[in-house]
């Protein structure tokens, strides 16, 4: 009986984790996430208004980072 609870309690706390799990998306892919033009992503950018990291020319951004910009949260971060 207790294994039963305790592989339900796993089960569920991997299903969390899962749904907090960052991903690292390109200028379209985050343009399909927030429905909006790829060039309406760049003036984002450009106006600070995503957060997103630069790699030579391409520019990738965190789905944690994105959705709290979105949410007006301030994003704490460990290290």
């Amino acid at each position: 009986m207790k294994n039963d609870t305790y592989t339900k309690v796993v089960d569920e706390v991997v299903q969390r984790m899962a749904q907090h799990a960052d991903v690292v998306m390109n200028v379209e892919q985050v343009a399909n996430y927030l429905g909006l033009s790829v060039g309406a992503v760049h003036k984002r950018c450009q106006r600070a208004q995503l957060p997103f990291h630069r790699n030579s020319k391409h520019l990738y951004f965190s789905k944690i980072e994105i959705d709290s910009a979105l949410l007006g949260r301030k994003l704490i971060t460990i290290g």
